[in-house]
């Protein structure tokens, strides 16, 4: 059946992550199961939709990885794995009607090669990675790296590197090492033009939902990815992972 996990972490932010399950809900027809973690929510009520409910906040990372377990267990249940993993965050938005799904697994489906495909995102979303948005074609084209906004990765592919490393706990650079390992792999990855979806940047901490501010944040972000992949990669980790094995847009 070729069905996808979608996986959305919500911690505060259940008005978002509504909007998002009532899109997949009612809009995207390809075979899904939604799976809506609540990532310990503690000022607001989690949403009606939660799939599966936190005691604590273990932030992004886990709180996708836990996602997963719980889809492993869907897929032992049914005796069917997943074809594929659609991860997706709160600050992303579904701007109009459109099935985004179908399209890319279908792309999948015939490029045995491609492990990862994102929405285009449109031209007023917040982004440091402008080569993600939409620039005005209809099929996907190749780029050298996705994020996490509403990533799509091939299941046993990204099942086979690991998944995401748990160490990298705020999900900053989680999304360059998994890229670089398609890469090095010479495995591609797509933008595809004709789904589109909105982000948002720092939306939560605006609202003054994340019990921090965007700046500590992005302060551990950078204090982890240092640790993590810095004894991996070696210091000069940012330019290995953004420049090795380069690809064509």
């Amino acid at each position: 059946m070729n069905r996808v996990a979608a996986i959305i972490v919500n911690y505060n932010m259940p008005e978002r992550a509504g909007e998002l399950a009532e899109h997949l809900n009612n809009l995207i027809h390809w075979p899904h199961d939604l799976i809506l973690v609540d990532n310990g929510s503690d000022i607001v009520p989690p949403s009606k939709h939660t799939t599966l409910r936190l005691a604590e906040n273990v932030q992004t990372t886990a709180g996708w990885l836990m996602g997963l377990h719980y889809a492993d267990q869907l897929a032992r249940k049914r005796g069917e794995p997943y074809f594929a993993y659609w991860f997706i965050i709160t600050s992303t938005e579904f701007v109009d009607d459109e099935d985004q799904l179908t399209p890319m697994v279908s792309f999948l489906l015939r490029e045995e090669e491609a492990v990862g495909i994102h929405p285009a995102l449109t031209e007023d979303s917040t982004t440091m990675w402008e080569h993600l948005k939409a620039q005005g074609g209809h099929s996907p084209r190749r780029t050298w790296m996705i994020d996490n906004i509403a990533s799509l990765y091939r299941a046993d592919w990204f099942d086979a590197i690991g998944r995401f490393d748990p160490r990298l706990f705020m999900a900053h650079g989680i999304d360059l090492e998994t890229c670089w390992k398609a890469r090095k792999e010479g495995r591609s990855l797509w933008v595809h033009e004709g789904a589109t979806v909105k982000k948002v940047t720092n939306v939560g901490y605006d609202m003054g939902r994340m019990n921090m501010d965007a700046r500590e944040r992005a302060v551990l972000a950078q204090a982890s990815m240092n640790t993590v992949l810095g004894e991996r990669y070696g210091p000069d980790y940012w330019q290995r992972l953004t420049e090795e094995y380069p690809v064509g847009d």
